[in-house]
């Protein structure tokens, strides 16, 4: 929210799954490349629940997917531990998603629009 806030990145203004164009939410699978998809709340909380729910999200991808190579057709249905392949990856240490965030060059960004009230 805070780079739509600024004008760095588009809400979007249509369900890149559906169509549909109302209670629209943003969704990334990959943060450090934040790039989101703006789909509806309903189906927002349909890709988080596929892991306990993959036959719902199952039936999604069948009523919207045309050819199966959409990204919302191509995510996995059992859960990945991203932590652990950040520390295969970078070592003992998880990565600082900050350092590479894209925000803007001279940009500061204030602690408490990250981690809440300080």
């Amino acid at each position: 929210m805070w780079q739509i806030d600024n004008g760095w990145s588009a809400r979007g203004a249509t369900c890149c799954i559906s169509g549909q164009t109302h209670q629209l939410r943003l969704h990334s699978e990959i943060y450090y490349d934040w790039r989101p998809y703006a789909i509806t709340h309903t189906l927002h909380m349909a890709l988080h629940r596929r892991f306990k729910e993959p036959d719902a999200w199952r039936r999604i991808i069948d009523r919207y997917s045309k050819t199966g190579d959409e990204w919302f057709a191509r995510l996995l249905l059992v859960p990945v531990d991203f932590a652990a392949e950040l520390r295969k990856e970078h070592g003992p240490e998880i990565a600082d998603i900050f350092a590479r965030a894209p925000i803007p060059a001279g940009v500061t960004v204030p602690v408490h629009d990250i981690y809440g009230a300080e």
